[in-house]
Formats: structure tokens, sequence, C-alpha cells
């Protein structure tokens, strides 16, 4: 995928090299969709990602699979167990990425 296509999916940040963002879940989006977009390196998140949350979860909204499995494998860092995460990071998904 290229740097260019990954930007287009994007929801918080669009290629600007400051953070606009105050509201702190925002501001943490922006951060990891900038990172996702200049390393596009999901290393291992994937599979994590499609073990516990699956492939048809938001499925027709244009971000990719493997910046989903980012954002999830970052927010299970601050729950009890990924189990325990799953149904959090749907909402919070949601919330945030609206499809």
């Amino acid at each position: 995928m290229e740097k260019i296509d990954v930007l287009k999916s994007c929801r918080y940040y669009k290629g600007e090299d400051e953070n606009p963002y105050t509201e702190q879940n925002k501001k943490m989006l922006w951060f990891y969709e900038r990172s996702f977009c200049n390393l596009n390196d999901t290393d291992g998140e994937l599979e994590e990602y499609l073990e516990y949350v699956g492939r048809d979860f938001a499925q027709n909204d244009t971000v990719p699979i493997e910046l989903k499995a980012l954002l999830f494998n970052r927010y299970c860092k601050g729950c009890f167990s990924i189990e325990d995460a799953v149904e959090g990071f749907k909402k919070f998904y949601k919330k945030y990425y609206p499809y």
C-alpha cells in the first residue's frame, strides 16, 4: 500500500507536521495514523486483530484493516486482557471512525 493511498483513508492525520487536535483521543488517533502512514508496519498486530475482532468488523469503511489492527493493539494496552478489550474497542472505533 502506498503512502498516498493510506493517507486518503486517514480520518485525523492529513500529512501535517504538527498535531492540530486538542482532544486527547483525537490527538492519539492522529499520532497513530501518522505512524502508520510513515512506517506502515503492523508487525503481528493483524493476526491478533483477526483472531479477536475478526475481518467482518467495520469492513465497509475506508480504513485499512492493518490500521484497525494497529489501533486495536494500542487500545489493548490499557485493558486487563485482550478478550476484555474487544467490545470496548468496537465502541471506541465506531465513535471515532463512524461508517
